[in-house]
């Protein structure tokens, strides 16, 4: 379009901050470890995609960076990523459409930004072993990192490469709160899955909260900055007690089966429909 891109001052750290940690670890010797890199928590609607842009092609000018290879999860994402990217700067990615395209990016030294599916890398990985990329010095960075990088896919490109950088992008970071029960018990929370900025080990990260992460920017701070819309929230009492009977504390009662009841499911549309 034509127009000049301003980056915000929280994008600016966050990319300063990926590009002094690429230098750290490659100095103290930490590539291929939890130390060598983290994620960051911008909230949705903040400009991820135009950080993490930046943050590769710094990073694809880096001397010692071979490769930077930016992984989405699924497959409509890339084309959509690779137009944002082409948006950015003409012709600084080049999306793998196969993996055979990928094989090829790969091993030719002229390419430096790779956007690629999760899918398509475990692939290559897979059909590829003892590749001589995985001895080059690789940033791979991921786009929604809180998704499918969560189970044997993550394992495979951790072990597969062993000099890489991996940091991760996500507006919604998965904590022990919310955290799954299935899987990987090791790859439960974003940072365990992307290391721990203070500490570098996973096992000795705080259990919540986000002093882990590179750098944040929650939906508060978007709000108050002005640069997603506010939220309203009404609260509506959706579930009411006869007459007569108290609201006692009891030792298991089905919330549930109450809570998704049809009827409840039911009015609560036509609630929001006629409001």
């Amino acid at each position: 379009d034509r127009l000049l891109l301003v980056m915000r001052p929280y994008q600016i750290v966050a990319t300063e901050r990926i590009l002094r940690k690429i230098d750290i670890s490659t100095n103290y010797k930490q590539l291929g470890t939890v130390n060598a890199g983290g994620y960051v928590w911008h909230t949705t609607g903040s400009g991820k995609t135009l950080t993490s842009f930046k943050s590769a092609q710094l990073a694809s000018k880096v001397e010692s960076v071979d490769k930077v290879l930016f992984v989405v999860d699924r497959k409509d994402l890339d084309y959509q990523t690779m137009r944002e990217y082409d948006r950015f700067q003409k012709g600084a990615a080049n999306s793998s459409t196969s993996t055979a395209v990928l094989k090829r990016q790969l091993e030719d030294p002229a390419v430096k930004i790779i956007i690629t599916t999760i899918q398509k890398l475990s692939t290559f990985i897979n059909a590829n072993k003892g590749h001589s990329i995985y001895d080059g010095h690789i940033v791979i960075i991921f786009d929604e990192c809180h998704r499918s990088q969560f189970g044997d896919m993550h394992t495979s490109i951790t072990r597969a490469f062993k000099r890489y950088n991996l940091f991760g992008f996500t507006g919604t970071p998965i904590f022990t709160a919310n955290a799954s029960g299935g899987g990987n018990p090791n790859l439960r929370t974003t940072a365990q899955a992307f290391g721990c900025f203070i500490h570098g080990n996973p096992a000795t990260c705080p259990p919540d909260g986000h002093p882990m992460a590179i750098h944040t920017y929650t939906i508060v701070d978007a709000i108050t900055d002005k640069n997603v819309l506010p939220f309203r929230i009404d609260y509506v009492n959706t579930i009411r007690l006869p007459e007569g009977i108290d609201d006692k504390q009891v030792s298991a009662i089905d919330t549930e089966r109450a809570l998704l009841a049809p009827e409840r499911l039911g009015q609560i549309v036509t609630y929001a429909l006629e409001h």
